[in-house]
Parts: structure tokens; sequence; C-alpha cells
């Protein structure tokens, strides 16, 4: 069971670590806030995922000697709740002592508690041996970068687009936002895919950089993104990917589309990932 409150949280607090698997170190993020905050109500005008990218995973494995993974967690952006950063890493931790029979094992300990927690079933964990480490490959972002556009003397706040309908994905690596608890800095790479009217590419820029001071959580910031994006383009498909650099050993990677569009590729991760 979960019995947790505000000041629960272990974010931007001293938490000593555990030696004894604990999944009660878990700690929820209800959604609903956020996205009241965006006017965001259900239905909601996206689907989505959460992929998360943990690279401080460790066990005892059947001899009791220390095994090593990287684990991948994904689970839908329809979870009324999301998982704190620090108390995945707190709880991933606590498995360090702890002696599995196998990587399936491990694989049902993290999954169970995470579904418990995020109140949905459809959370996927895979584990990566250090035998698959050298085949993991490093993308670039797909499609135009926008990042030398100048926008010297723009100070657009509301994203513009012009009347020519064009299909196109592009991207910026100067995604930045603020801890909603500590106020320190994110950073990432946005990518955007869409069919509607063609973004201007000063007025998002100028958007990105203004969003640098924003506080919220990975995923509001991907949806309020999606949001902006949305109501400026009158897309028919739209899907928008960030992808955030690793922090405490793990990566945070929020997707958001409308139902049926397409959905880029990319294998591996991104370079500053």
């Amino acid at each position: 069971m979960y019995h947790h409150g505000v000041m629960d949280n272990p974010l931007g607090r001293a938490v000593r670590h555990s030696d004894e698997f604990d999944p009660t170190l878990l700690f929820p993020i209800p959604r609903a806030q956020a996205r009241v905050r965006l006017g965001l109500r259900d239905p909601l005008p996206f689907e989505g995922v959460d992929r998360w990218r943990c690279y401080e995973v460790a066990w005892l494995d059947e001899r009791g000697f220390p095994a090593l993974g990287i684990a991948t967690i994904e689970y839908p952006a329809s979870s009324p709740m999301l998982v704190e950063s620090k108390s995945l890493k707190l709880f991933l931790g606590s498995m360090n002592f702890t002696r599995f029979d196998s990587l399936g094992d491990v694989i049902r300990a993290i999954e169970e508690p995470l579904r418990r927690l995020l109140g949905v079933k459809e959370v996927s964990v895979t584990i990566e041996p250090v035998s698959k480490w050298c085949e993991a490959q490093i993308s670039s972002p797909p499609g135009e970068c926008i990042d030398e556009v100048d926008v010297s003397g723009h100070h657009a706040v509301r994203l513009r687009a012009s009347e020519d309908v064009v299909s196109e994905t592009i991207h910026s690596n100067l995604l930045r936002s603020l801890c909603p608890v500590t106020a320190q800095p994110d950073w990432g790479s946005v990518v955007v895919q869409y069919t509607g009217k063609r973004l201007d590419r000063i007025s998002l820029l100028s958007h990105l950089v203004i969003h640098r001071s924003y506080q919220g959580f990975h995923e509001e910031c991907c949806e309020r993104l999606f949001a902006d994006i949305a109501r400026a383009c009158v897309p028919s498909s739209l899907w928008v990917g960030c992808f955030y650099t690793r922090r405490g050993g793990i990566d945070i990677n929020p997707e958001r589309w409308i139902p049926g569009s397409d959905r880029p590729t990319i294998v591996g991760r991104l370079p500053r990932q």
C-alpha cells in the first residue's frame, strides 16, 4: 500500500539510501492538477506514453553476485499518476542487495509495484544486460533543426502558423524547463511531426526560449507544447516528443500524439542522453 502526502515527496530533501528492497519508496504525482493548469480536460486531445531509461539498475543474481542492467520503463499517458523520478531512483537502488533467481523476476519486481502506484496495468519493463550495451545506437533527432533561426528582436509569446498546409518533422535541442520542486534546470530536445498549417520558425523558437523558465515536470512540459502547437497549426496529425538529458541516472522521454498520427521511429537514444 502507498500512503503518501505532499510532504512525503523525496525530491528536494535528503533521503537515506536503503539496502532493503522497498516498493513503498515510490512516490506518485497526480497528473490532473497540471492538466487543469493547461486547460486539458477529459476526453484528452492526445494519446501518449512516458518512457524512462534507467542506467543505474543493479541486483544480486541467483548466486548472490552483483548483476547490472539498463532498464526501460514505459507506461501510458492515460495513467492517473506518474512516478516521481527521485523516488524511482531510490526504489531501484533498494534492489541492489536483493537476490533474484532470474531476469524475469527482476522485471516483475519493478513492474508490479509500478502498476499499483500508477493505477494502470499497461506498464512495460525491459532490461538490457551488460552483453547488449555495446549494441545500443545513438540517433540524431529526426527532421529539420530550427536552432539556427535568427530570433533576435523577436519576443513572440503566441505561436504563429501560415495558411500553407505541410507535412514535416522539425526539432530543437534548446528545450529547457525547471523542476517544479527544486527549480533546477532540465535540458532536452523536442521533436515535432505534424500535418497542418506551417509553423512559423521564429515564433516557435521564441516560444521555446520563453519555455526555458517554465516550471513543470517533463510530462507536463510535453503536454503544454503539444497543446500550444495544436492550437497554432490546427493539425490533422501531430506528434510531439520531448527527450530529456539524463539526470540521476535516468532520462525521461514523454511523447504525445493525436490518435492515428504517424510516429517517427527513433532507435536507441539521442547523443545528449
